[in-house]
């Protein structure tokens, strides 16, 4: 299948179509990882997002404490 860049606001985008994204088994709402070849290939992988969203909330978690340990130091 060779697909073309469309223009998206000032960026552009390729276009999954819905039968691609059921031969991969994906949702369209699923979320997805590019990983880029330097020799030009792409490569598509289906992630699950409800890890990182669990790694965002416990790294804000963690920075919060963390800026208060810096700022007691700094104090001192």
């Amino acid at each position: 299948m060779i697909k073309r860049l469309v223009k998206h606001g000032h960026s552009r985008a390729i276009v999954v179509d819905k039968s691609l994204l059921q031969a991969a088994g994906l949702s369209e709402d699923a979320a997805f990882q590019l990983i880029v070849n330097p020799n030009g290939g792409i490569l598509i992988q289906s992630v699950d997002d409800s890890k990182e969203e669990s790694f965002e909330k416990h790294y804000k978690d963690l920075s919060v404490e963390l800026f208060e340990l810096m700022k007691n130091l700094a104090d001192k």
